[in-house]
């Protein structure tokens, strides 16, 4: 049997990435460490104009960065603030130092003309922090939006000709497995470009906190979580999609903050791994004969055998061991 990774193929981008904490974020979800509403504060969008206008000014001719405007709900700000920070990048587009310009934001804060007019000034990517498509989690999330407003914003991102990008929070409060495949059925049934999986997490000062200090919420556990996601991004993969991140970034001040969750350096190499091991074993059980020997591409060698060797017995219970696995330089699998 001869098969590929089904992992579409990626392609390097430069991002620079331009913070916007909390700009133009109008509630405060149960999992979010905003303990002051920050808003759309005149003085926080200056700051952070300037500051990009700097590096931009001192950046090289032909760097190829592409403006990614984080942490806030960029398209709920201002609307001239929004064009101002898309005009400003489009003003390096003919040096070559920038080559588009990306945003996330919030379902319910899509607006078609306005994407239209940000389109023809630069923006390129809206990705949406969907979280779940559960009402009930959405709800509980305290999110102020439901499955039909997210439905509508992706559709309207892809009918501005933008690239559509999905956000998924697997764990969120009341979401079990079967939400969670069901969120996964959802996005690929939208058929957005990117997407990235953020396990959720309680940080201190958050309502989740609370309610966990109190009993009332647990995440997800690090095993179950590894399990759901590897299934969940062989999904995605499946249907075409990248997966562009998966788990929190480590961050200065993170582990400190954090109370409980799945967090882990090497989450989105452990989740690849699962993902990998759910390929094979689907590929193993159409096998017309029993399992004898698995040639792989290089690159995979590592995630076969999972992050510190975790799948190692699990394989060796199907016959497969460092002795019935060889790797090559092609970027096929070949499973005999």
């Amino acid at each position: 049997m001869i098969f590929s990774h089904p992992e579409p193929a990626n392609y390097k981008t430069r991002i620079l990435p331009v913070f916007m904490p909390f700009a133009g974020c109008k509630t405060r979800c149960v999992y979010c460490a905003q303990t002051v509403q920050t808003g759309t504060a005149e003085a926080q969008l200056k700051n952070v104009y300037t500051s990009l206008q700097q590096n931009l000014a001192s950046a090289d001719s032909g760097s190829g960065y592409e403006i990614a405007f984080y942490g806030g709900t960029f398209t709920a700000l201002p609307f001239d603030w929004q064009q101002r920070f898309v005009a400003l990048a489009k003003d390096y587009t003919e040096s070559g130092v920038v080559t588009g310009v990306r945003c996330s934001t919030r379902p319910d804060a899509i607006n078609q003309d306005q994407l239209l007019q940000l389109k023809d000034a630069g923006l390129r990517t809206v990705e949406l922090g969907v979280q779940s498509y559960n009402n009930r989690v959405l709800a509980n999330s305290k999110r102020g939006y439901d499955e039909e407003t997210i439905v509508s914003a992706c559709n309207t991102v892809k009918e501005s000709g933008l690239t559509l990008g999905i956000q998924l929070l697997p764990g969120l409060p009341g979401m079990d497995e079967n939400i969670f495949q069901n969120d996964i059925d959802k996005t690929c049934a939208l058929s957005p470009s990117v997407v990235r999986l953020y396990p959720c997490l309680v940080f201190k000062h958050t309502v989740l906190a609370s309610w966990h200090a109190r009993g009332e919420f647990f995440p997800w556990e690090m095993e179950e979580t590894v399990q759901r996601l590897g299934r969940g991004v062989l999904e995605l993969w499946k249907h075409g999609i990248r997966v562009i991140r998966i788990g929190v970034a480590q961050e200065d001040g993170l582990t400190e903050n954090l109370i409980a969750g799945p967090f882990h350096s090497a989450m989105g190499n452990m989740v690849r791994s699962e993902a990998l091991r759910c390929l094979l074993e689907e590929k193993m059980q159409q096998l017309s004969k029993p399992f004898s020997r698995l040639f792989l591409p290089q690159r995979y060698q590592g995630e076969l055998w999972g992050y510190k060797g975790i799948h190692r017995s699990f394989w060796a219970k199907k016959g497969m061991t460092p002795d019935t696995v060889l790797s090559w330089k092609l970027p096929i699998f070949q499973m005999d």
